[in-house]
């Protein structure tokens, strides 16, 4: 796999980002209202299934991850309230954000440069995350990879990323059919 990784990077177009080069980055321009994707996480060297999902991102406080593989989950910001559901055991948990906002990667990516930019200068004292890339085509980020605490190689692609597309408000709603259960 890293022959194959090697030769991906040797004739594919891409930068390995430092802090500086995050400014290449169209997701943190100015001119840029809204974000949504779609990502696929993949690890290797352990027997785990990849998680597909997508996300949306209206700056500056409403933002939702949504897997949808294998088990249908959501993550929702809505302003200072976010609400994780799990439609397996039909519940929502919500949270104020300001409790957990550093347990959500992906919102901090999308929202602070400047976090990005802390969390890469200081990934290599980090417990849980090393050897992290962030690889882009053209000014669109591509791919992050890193090294979980347990040593295996995770991988996350991202594809059809739309910037400034109106997003539809209703979909930063949890799903009210779920179990509420409030956590502060």
């Amino acid at each position: 796999m890293l022959n194959k990784l090697f030769l991906f990077f040797l004739f594919t177009s891409f930068n390995v980002f430092t802090c500086a080069e995050l400014d290449n980055l169209n997701i943190y321009s100015k001119d840029t209202r809204t974000i949504s994707l779609k990502y696929i996480q993949s690890y290797e060297g352990i027997n785990k299934s990849s998680v597909e999902g997508q996300v949306y991102f209206e700056k500056p406080n409403l933002f939702k991850i949504e897997t949808i593989k294998p088990s249908k989950t959501e993550l929702i910001v809505n302003n200072q309230d976010v609400y994780r559901t799990d439609y397996d055991l039909n519940e929502t948990i919500k949270y104020k954000l300001a409790n957990i906002e550093s347990q959500i990667p992906a919102l901090l990516l999308l929202k602070s440069k400047l976090k990005v930019c802390s969390f890469l200068n200081n990934s290599e004292s980090s417990e849980f995350i090393s050897d992290l890339n962030i690889i882009s085509d053209n000014g669109s980020l591509k791919i992050i990879s890193y090294k979980d605490q347990f040593g295996a190689d995770t991988q996350i692609d991202f594809i059809n990323i739309k910037l400034n597309d109106e997003l539809d408000r209703k979909i930063f709603d949890y799903n009210k059919e779920t179990i509420l259960v409030i956590l502060n």
